[in-house]
């Protein structure tokens, strides 16, 4: 590797700060740019989503960042290194990378598939076998069952927490994440993405998360980045805000008419208890459970399901926390559509 090229900065608890500056990519024989000029700043921990149809350039703006897809022109800078001096197998080694289809090494156990970025950086085997064990902790996997497994003894969900646990192995500050969930059923895909942002709260890695999926968004992101052709930014601001005020018909042909229950997604059940009491746990037999990071959107979908008007809360130890009745929901909303504080 060249010595006078820019190391990135070590790997960091928390995330760096991520600057695209006029990025574009232009190919061969095409008249116009894949990506064209695009520029934005993201905050370090903070979650970012690209958000736009097929086809669009959101994968492709993402990829050159971590130099997947090399840039025409433009820069890119991470922590303030300008990433274009960066060796780039270097620089995928310090950038997590998850994608839709995993990519987990079929011949290697999921401890080996975990460990394989941190040999490559010369951890030592003690190092890199204590990160393994915290990793699979962290993504609910328990290591005395999960470790020595290969990856087609693991269901899609597990094998999906696997992935994000792989990206996390040298602790990076930056993650790249490319609809890392498109492929798992509703229900795996809703639980991934609560366990998703739950480890999101705790690491604040830096993320830039590509979705076409406008709940998902919602669901995760910091700020969304809602794309044109081209990867024209038509809209990047919280999720609230595009909700409340989207910039255009564009931007409003992604919110649809259903804002309101949208909103609802913004708002867990653990938000909910600053403003209302959980009543008693229902019969077990009838009693239908959403988890404590759940949203309230959740709770109510949980509720039209099973035909009931209260759902049980089930906290993070797997005890049940208590019931949440439709009313308190109504009750809820009716206070944050006034702006009470304490209610997002």
């Amino acid at each position: 590797m060249d010595k006078s090229r820019t190391q990135l900065a070590a790997p960091a608890a928390h995330g760096v700060g991520i600057e695209l500056i006029e990025l574009t990519k232009q190919y061969a024989g095409q008249r116009a740019p894949a990506v064209d000029k695009v520029s934005m700043r993201i905050a370090p921990g903070e979650m970012v989503m690209f958000l736009g149809p097929s086809g669009c350039g959101k994968t492709t703006t993402m990829k050159m960042i971590n130099r997947l897809i090399e840039p025409t022109s433009g820069q890119i800078l991470i922590g303030g290194d300008d990433v274009l001096r960066l060796d780039p197998s270097e620089l995928r080694r310090r950038i997590g990378y998850v994608i839709q289809q995993i990519g987990l090494f079929p011949h290697m156990t999921i401890a080996e598939n975990i460990g394989l970025v941190p040999r490559l950086l010369g951890w030592s085997k003690s190092r890199i076998a204590e990160r393994i064990g915290e990793l699979l902790d962290l993504v609910g996997l328990d290591p005395s069952v999960y470790r020595d497994r290969y990856p087609r003894q693991l269901s899609g969900g597990q094998q999906q927490r696997v992935g994000v646990a792989r990206a996390l192995a040298a602790d990076p500050p930056v993650m790249l994440m490319d609809e890392p969930f498109g492929a798992t059923d509703p229900i795996t895909r809703e639980h991934l993405q609560n366990e998703f942002k739950r480890l999101q709260q705790e690491l604040r890695k830096t993320i830039i998360f590509v979705t076409h999926d406008f709940d998902e968004a919602v669901r995760l992101g910091d700020r969304i980045a809602v794309l044109r052709e081209r990867s024209e930014i038509a809209q990047f601001d919280t999720p609230e805000k595009i909700l409340a005020a989207p910039a255009d018909d564009y931007v409003a042909s992604f919110v649809g008419s259903a804002a309101a229950i949208r909103r609802m997604g913004l708002t867990s059940v653990a938000d909910a208890l600053r403003v209302v009491r959980l009543g008693p746990v229902s019969t077990p037999a009838h009693g239908i459970t959403v988890e404590l990071e759940s949203s309230i959107r959740d709770a109510i979908d949980a509720m039209l399901r099973a035909g009931r008007t209260q759902v049980d809360v089930r906290a993070a130890d797997g005890t049940l926390a208590g019931s949440l009745a439709f009313d308190q929901v109504c009750e809820l909303w009716a206070r944050a559509q006034a702006g009470e504080p304490d209610v997002r």
